[in-house]
């Protein structure tokens, strides 16, 4: 390997370190083994191109790698996304895991699902009632 993989391979364990996960769990969310990522972590091994995209097209605690970091060292780890954008990648974060047992997860799927089996009138009541609770909190945040 070269000094463009070997630095590639030592990112990718700075990024699992920046996310605070441990190699088998990372590996789980790339779909490769934990002895896998050892051997690319110590650069024994190449990352091929199907984990570089895996890892770029993850959510990683709601935010997205900066694919140029990732390629070159430069620039900020992590993708600056617009605030809705943020907003999705955090919910995803949350829900990605299907068997996930945390009360948030629960407490989401749940009001989701409740939500998209009312009848239009319903949903309007409840977005009326919901937009009436936002106006009241930025209301007060502009007060203060």
């Amino acid at each position: 390997m070269d000094k463009y993989d070997i630095d590639l391979c030592y990112r990718i364990r700075e990024l699992r370190k920046a996310v605070q996960m441990n190699q088998t769990d990372f590996g789980t969310k790339i779909d490769v083994a934990q002895s896998y990522l050892t051997n690319i972590e110590t650069a024994k091994r190449p990352v091929t191109d199907k984990i570089f995209k895996l890892v770029c097209l993850q959510p990683w605690n709601g935010k997205f790698v900066n694919e140029t970091w990732l390629r070159t060292g430069k620039g900020d780890m992590f993708q600056e996304l617009p605030p809705e954008d943020e907003t999705a990648a955090a919910i995803s974060n949350v829900l990605e895991d299907i068997n996930c047992k945390n009360s948030i997860y629960t407490l989401v799927k749940e009001l989701l699902l409740k939500y998209d089996r009312l009848d239009p009138r319903s949903k309007k009541v409840i977005d009326e009632y919901a937009d009436d609770v936002i106006k009241g909190y930025i209301e007060k945040r502009e007060e203060t």
